[in-house]
Order: structure tokens, then sequence, then C-alpha cells
């Protein structure tokens, strides 16, 4: 148990989000309590890839929880490959949630911010500058809240903000074989297979000793999921003597709406709490980076020039994502919502379009930038006359 009971920033939720906040603003010299409902470290259902664009801009080298990395990317309609290609450096490092997240908050504590682990986060009472948070281990005083606790964020509930955004539902399984050749013949590749489930794909990230599969859908409608995960395990012929371990569904935010608050005078959110997320891939783990990183720079305005400043957070999320995500969604609903015809674009411009998405995940293009060559007068006259 915390020593101190009041702290100028409390955020609930030891994910990447919270962590990655708590250890900025402890290396500020803030004193920050990161409460987190689950014993740590706790496994979390996730495929557990980080993206370059994402690794670039970490504070710190992850290669100590780091289980692989992927240099060669497969794209697939129902297993027939579409587009294939290797880089020099690593396209997507593969983690495991537990670890990753528990070096971390690892991270965050050696920078000086306490954690309370074990405790769920219960209300919130009191004053701007002065807020009472109550947990299952008692009450601790603040000066500012920080959400990061998940889809389902309590803390936006209990700050009566509507958090109004989609969601892709995902299934997920650690899947282990007694042959070790079955893992190592996938290492340092991922693959995503489209045509598998309604409305989104099916994926295969290689870990250290296993594989985690996995399928998602953008579709409010799809249900069977496990039937789904099965069925592409048989496709991929990866069911074959498999150990299937905490196979598990969840929710992935994405396109969060424009109306949303993610912050006032008395907090804000991070991570999935605030909901961003690739609508195309369901990536979520740069936006929380770079999420944690506007946060703490809005907490510090905001203990530092007064509290209606840690609202600058809401303009600063909208300009960072919004016009990105824009053109990001509208290819996910091209692509999810038309798929005879986004699947005879994929085995037709494979080769150029899986480019494009290893530009958006390296950093190297914007999901503006993709749709402006796609949907461009150039691109459009160049179809044209590619076909004539």
């Amino acid at each position: 148990m915390p020593r101190c009971r009041t702290y100028d920033v409390i955020i609930v939720g030891a994910g990447p989000g919270g962590s990655l906040t708590g250890y900025l603003l402890s290396r500020q010299g803030l004193n920050v309590l990161i409460v987190e409902k689950k014993q740590l470290p706790r496994y979390k259902p996730c495929a557990g890839g980080l993206t370059r664009r994402a690794l670039n801009i970490l504070p710190f080298d992850i290669s100590d929880v780091t289980e692989d990395h992927s240099y060669t990317v497969k794209v697939s309609i129902q297993n027939k490959i579409v587009f294939i290609k290797t880089e020099d450096h690593p396209i997507i490092a593969m983690v495991m949630r537990d670890k990753f997240d528990y070096f971390l908050v690892g991270k965050a504590i050696s920078a000086g911010a306490h954690l309370l682990d074990g405790a769920a986060f219960r209300s919130l009472s009191g004053s701007i500058g002065n807020l009472n948070v109550e947990t299952s281990k008692g009450i601790f005083k603040t000066q500012l809240l920080v959400g990061a606790d998940g889809v389902n964020s309590r803390v936006a509930r209990k700050l009566r903000w509507a958090v109004r955004r989609n969601v892709m539902t995902a299934i997920e399984g650690e899947v282990f074989y007694g042959n070790v050749k079955t893992v190592e013949n996938l290492k340092s590749s991922v693959h995503f297979d489209f045509g598998v489930i309604p409305g989104g794909y099916g994926w295969v990230f290689p870990k250290s000793d296993h594989l985690s599969i996995g399928v998602v859908s953008t579709s409010s409608r799809i249900k069977h999921l496990k039937l789904y995960f099965s069925s592409y395990m048989k496709m991929k012929r990866l069911d074959a003597y498999a150990e299937v371990r905490s196979l598990r569904t969840h929710l992935i935010p994405f396109g969060p709406d424009k109306t949303n608050i993610f912050a006032d005078q008395r907090g804000l959110l991070v991570g999935d709490a605030a909901g961003f997320a690739d609508p195309v891939t369901g990536e979520g783990i740069f936006f929380t980076i770079r999420e944690a990183q506007i946060a703490s720079k809005a907490i510090l305005d905001g203990l530092t020039l007064g509290p209606e400043y840690v609202e600058e957070y809401n303009d600063l999320l909208k300009k960072e994502f919004m016009d990105e995500l824009t053109c990001a969604k509208r290819l996910s609903y091209m692509l999810y919502k038309f798929p005879y015809i986004s699947h005879m674009v994929l085995k037709s411009r494979g080769r150029i379009l899986g480019q494009y998405y290893l530009d958006i995940v390296s950093g190297r293009m914007s999901y503006g930038g993709l749709y402006n060559n796609m949907f461009g007068l150039s691109s459009i006259l160049r179809f044209v006359f590619d076909r004539s």
C-alpha cells in the first residue's frame, strides 16, 4: 500500500497508456499513483504486435520483452497470397502483453511513480483540483485523474462523459505445439488473411515458443467467433496437435465520435478508454503512445498554468488523429463492407497496396497519402489507362 494518500495525478489502469503517461509525468517530477484492478503481471488478450511506427516513438528500447521480430509480411485472400514483402529492418516487434505491460509499469516505477495493483476504481467525488478517488483499497486525493481503464472505461462513466465509438470484435488464442518446427517455420513473419470472417481478417503472430492466432471483425452482427477461429486454424493447417490456451474475445474501439469529450478540468482519457485505433487493422498501441505523450504535456500545462489547460487535450487529440482516421475509416468501410470488390482490387493491386500498408505501419506514409494515391485523379487515370 502506498504511504502517501495525496498525489498530483492518479492514473486508473496499468496498460500501455496508463504506464507511459505515468512514466512521462514522473520523469517531470510529479507525484503519480497508478491504480490497477488486476494483480500484475496479468494476461491480456491482444495480438501483441508493435509496428515500426510505434517502436519509433517509444522512449526506450523493449528488446528485453520482445518475443520475435517480423521482417516479412504476407497478405492473403482465402489463403492465396496477394502480397509478400521482406524488409531489412523489423516491421513488427512481437510481445506478450503481460510481460510488455509489466515492463512499462516497471519503467514508470523506476521514474518515481507509485503502483497500487489489485485495487479496483470505484468512484470519484470532490471538486476541480481537489478530487477524491475511491478504490477497493482506500480513498486517495489528487488534482487530476487519468482514465486508462480500457474500452468500457469506468472513469469515463464517473466523469459522465458519453464515449461514442465503433468497436471491432476479436477472438485470440495462444497456440502451442509439440513440434517446435511449427512455430520456427513461421518465425520472423506475420500473416494477414482476408476473406476468413465477414468484415475482417485473421492473423498469425509468432512468439518465442508459440503462435498468437486470431480473427477480428468490424461487423456488429458477427457471432460464433470460436467457429471462425477454428475454421481459420484449419485453413492455415495449424490445427493439428495444437493446444489452444487463453482463447478469449475482446473489443477494439475505433473511430470515436467527433463530439466525444476526452478531457475536462478534472482529467482525461488515454488508450482504449479514448477509443482511437486503426480502423483497418485494429492497431492501437501506436495511438496510445501518442496519446500518452500529448496527455502528459496537457497535464503538465494544467498543473502549472491552470486546470483549463487540460481541456486543450480535446483539440490536440482531434488535430492529431481525426483527419487521418477519417481517411482510414473510409478505406476500412470499402474493404470490409464491399468484400467482393475490395478482394478484386487486392488481387489485382496487391503489390502496390501491400507496399502502401508497409509504408503506413513504418511511419513513411499516412492514410491520407494512401487515400489520395488510391482515389486521386492521377490514380484514377492510371487505373483507366492500364485497363484500356
